[in-house]
């Protein structure tokens, strides 16, 4: 965890009981209820590589007492163990750490929130616009706005309005909805046999890991199960990630992809990747691209898919080349 995130106060919490340690943060969690532990823990074992100026900022006091020669600290299942160990009764102990090795289970919504806006959009497009509101605002904002720009001009005021409108829903009407989107989603899953928790894991697992380690996984992965491959493939790099690449990336990405696949890729992408890719290029040539984009109109979602997918292919194949950095395992928590 890096200084330039935005920490939460979960996120603080958590790094001043990693911090303290389980002697010194026993008085402090003995009060707490079971919810707010379980929140606490699972915090601490996600929290991965802790920078010192993170540890700084939430309690510069701790880092005059604990001074190390390594600017990198790392707290992970293990201190939630030896915490809870520590400052509650065993049973209780074992059974909220039972509940933490768990395997995590994510909701409906978390999971569409993970998936492409144009995923999305194309399962969504044929509903009426009223689900479509609903749907759009129980998933992450961020996504939720992306996939408005992707639908026909004459929905998307009539999808935001509706959003702006809702103030209770139904309950058995938001359960008919979950049912059909986990049908649509399963079935999204092809013949893999893997379940959209497993493929997230797997992705998540994969971005983690260092390229050379990850790179012979995927070969061997392509050649036992290539349909189960491009599935997990598709996931590790979606065009919205290319929104953390450097400027000089970006410039380099400019040289070797074709005009006309990146104008159709920034006809489906947000407002914030095409200027991340205008803000690289000329000026006279970035008109020129929006006047382009303006002319052609609507497009599929299909075409659109297509074109960033090619375009991807060639990001891929510069990051191999070690043209470009598409990321840093060092950056990831």
């Amino acid at each position: 965890m890096k200084g330039k995130v935005q920490l939460t106060g979960e996120d603080k919490a958590a790094i001043l009981l990693f911090a303290l340690g389980p002697e010194a943060s026993a008085p402090l969690v003995q009060g707490m209820d079971d919810n707010t532990l379980s929140r606490l823990g699972r915090r601490m074992a996600e929290l991965g590589k802790v920078d010192a100026d993170v540890l700084n900022s939430v309690t510069e006091e701790y880092l005059e007492l604990h001074r190390s020669e390594d600017p990198m600290l790392r707290s992970g299942h293990k201190d939630v163990v030896s915490l809870f160990k520590y400052a509650i009764e065993s049973d209780r102990a074992d059974r909220l750490l039972n509940e933490l090795s768990a395997p995590k289970t994510l909701t409906i919504w978390e999971k569409l929130s993970r998936l492409k806006p144009d995923m999305i959009s194309s399962s969504i497009s044929d509903e009426h616009p009223q689900t479509i509101a609903l749907i759009l605002g129980n998933i992450d904002a961020s996504v939720a706005s992306r996939v408005i720009a992707l639908l026909p001009e004459d929905m998307q005021l009539s999808v935001v309005m509706r959003m702006s409108k809702i103030e209770s829903v139904p309950r058995e009407l938001v359960k008919d909805i979950e049912e059909t989107l986990e049908r649509e989603l399963s079935d999204m899953q092809g013949d893999s046999g893997i379940s959209f928790d497993g493929m997230v894991s797997v992705v998540d697992i994969l971005k983690g890991l260092e390229k050379a380690v990850a790179r012979p996984i995927l070969d061997q992965l392509r050649d036992k199960d290539e349909k189960l491959f491009t599935q997990v493939d598709r996931l590790l790099l979606v065009f919205e990630d290319l929104i953390d690449l450097s400027d000089r990336d970006i410039q380099t990405i400019l040289k070797h992809i074709s005009s006309d696949d990146l104008v159709k890729s920034l006809k489906g992408a947000s407002e914030e990747i095409a200027e991340r890719f205008f803000g690289n290029m000329s000026q006279r040539a970035a008109e020129i691209m929006r006047e382009d984009m303006e002319v052609m109109g609507p497009m599929k979602l299909s075409d659109v898919d297509e074109a960033q997918q090619a375009t991807l292919k060639v990001i891929r194949k510069l990051d191999d080349e070690g043209a470009i950095t598409l990321s840093a395992s060092d950056d990831m928590v």
